[in-house]
C-alpha cells in the first residue's frame, strides 16, 4: 500500500496511523507551503491508495489519472471546496473530513473583530501608529495649568474618548446566522460576556438550543434584533446570497454586522451601501466574494468598516486538531468501523466489501 500525504500533518498522528498506510509519501502544501500543480498532483497519486490533503484541487481529471486511489482523506471543513465530491463518490472513493478543525480558531477570532468593532481598536491604533491626526492635535484643554496633566488624554470633545466612545458587549444581544460547531464555540465564549444568544438555524434542535440558553428566531428577526449580526453558516443552495438588501434594511442603525464564514452568504453591494449610508453602525469582515480584495473595493473607502485578510481559521493548532481526527477516522475505516465525518456515506458499505477482497 502506497499513501500520499499533502496537508499539514502532526508528526505524532503520521506514526500512530503508520502502521495502517504502509509507504508514505509527502510532498505539496504540508510540505513547501506551496500547492502542487494539477500536473504535480497526477504525477505524485501514481499507485498511491490512500490521499490525504488538504488545499490540492481534487478534481474529475486527477481522479480519472489516479486510478489505484481507494480512499480520499480531506482536511477541511467542507471538502466539497476543493474537492469534487460527486466524481468521487462515483468512483466508490470514500472522502473523510475534519468538521469543526478551526471552529476555536475562527470563534475566538469572531469574538475578536466583534469587541475591534464596538470598541474601534483597529482604528486608533492606526491613527498612533501611522499618522499625527491624535497626538499632533491641539487640544483645546490640554493648555495652561492643564498641558502638564500626563493622566488624561483630553475632554475635548473631537478627542478619543468622546469621538470613540464604544459600545459595551454585556446586555447585548448577538446573533448567530448558522449554529454549527464554529457557532457553538462563539456561543460558549460570548456568555461570559454576559450577552444574550439568538440563533437562526433550522436544524438545530430545541433542547442544543435550550444547553446554550438561547432563543430561536427566524431570519427577519434575528437582523432586526440583534446588536451583533454574525454569520456563522455554510454556503449551501438555502444560504447563498440569504443575507439580502432587505436584512441589512432590518437592522438596527445602532448593529454591527460580522462576517467570518463566507463571502457567498452575503450581498456585499447591498453591505456596503448599508455601511456608506449609515444604515447600520459598522461591520467587521474576513471574507471578500474576490480573494484578495481588490485594491478598488469601496470597503478600503469606508472608517466604519475592519477588513481582515481571511485569518480567522489560520492558527498553528489548527492542523494539531484535524491530524487527529482524519487519524482516527482513517483507522477506524480501515478497521472496518464507521468514520465519525465521512461526507460520501452512500459508498461506505460497498467500499468496505471491496477493500476487504483487495487488501
Amino acid at each position: 500500500m502506497k499513501t500520499l500525504i499533502t496537508a499539514r500533518m502532526n508528526p505524532t498522528d503520521i506514526a500512530r496511523v503508520q502502521p495502517y498506510l504502509g509507504e508514505i509519501v509527502q510532498a505539496g502544501y504540508g510540505v513547501t507551503n506551496k500547492k502542487l500543480s494539477e500536473a504535480e498532483f497526477i504525477k505524485a497519486l501514481i499507485g498511491v491508495e490512500i490521499a490525504i490533503i488538504e488545499f490540492e484541487p481534487v478534481t474529475a481529471a486527477v481522479l480519472d489519472a489516479a486510478r489505484d486511489l481507494k480512499i480520499l482523506a480531506c482536511c477541511r471543513n467542507e471538502p466539497g471546496a476543493n474537492v469534487d465530491v460527486s466524481e468521487a463518490s462515483k468512483r466508490g472513493i470514500p472522502i473523510l473530513f475534519t468538521p469543526g478543525r478551526n471552529a476555536i480558531a475562527v470563534a475566538e477570532y469572531t469574538v475578536g473583530l466583534v469587541i475591534s468593532i464596538a470598541r474601534s481598536i483597529p482604528m486608533t491604533h492606526h491613527f498612533l501608529r501611522h499618522t499625527e491626526e491624535l497626538t499632533g492635535a491641539n487640544y483645546s484643554d490640554k493648555s495652561g495649568e492643564r498641558k502638564n496633566i500626563t493622566s488624561e488624554w483630553s475632554l475635548d470633545p473631537v478627542a478619543p474618548f468622546q469621538r470613540f466612545s464604544g459600545v459595551e458587549l454585556f446586555g447585548k444581544k448577538i446573533g448567530l446566522v448558522g449554529f454549527g460547531a464554529i457557532g457553538r464555540e462563539i456561543a460558549k465564549r460570548v456568555k461570559g460576556f454576559g450577552m444574550e444568544l439568538l440563533v437562526m438555524d433550522p436544524y438545530v434542535k430545541a433542547d442544543v438550543l435550550q444547553s446554550y440558553e438561547a432563543r430561536s428566531c427566524s431570519l427577519d428577526e434575528i437582523a432586526a434584533r440583534s446588536d451583533f449580526l454574525v454569520i456563522a453558516a455554510k454556503v449551501t443552495d438555502q444560504t447563498r446570497g440569504m443575507i439580502s438588501q432587505e436584512i441589512f434594511r432590518a437592522m438596527k442603525p445602532s448593529a454591527f454586522f460580522i462576517n467570518t464564514a463566507r463571502a457567498a452568504i452575503v450581498d456585499y453591494d447591498a453591505l456596503t451601501l448599508a455601511l456608506a449610508e449609515g444604515r447600520i453602525a459598522g461591520a467587521a469582515l474576513d471574507v471578500y466574494p474576490i480573494e484578495p480584495i481588490p485594491s478598488d473595493s469601496p470597503l478600503r473607502r469606508l472608517n466604519n468598516v475592519i477588513l481582515s485578510p481571511h485569518l480567522s481559521g489560520a492558527t498553528h493548532e489548527v492542523p494539531i486538531h484535524h491530524s487527529k481526527m482524519v487519524t482516527d477516522d482513517l483507522i477506524a475505516l480501515l478497521e472496518g468501523r464507521s468514520p465519525a465525518a465521512l461526507a460520501n456515506p452512500e459508498v461506505l458499505v460497498e467500499f468496505q466489501s471491496t477493500f476487504k477482497r483487495d487488501s
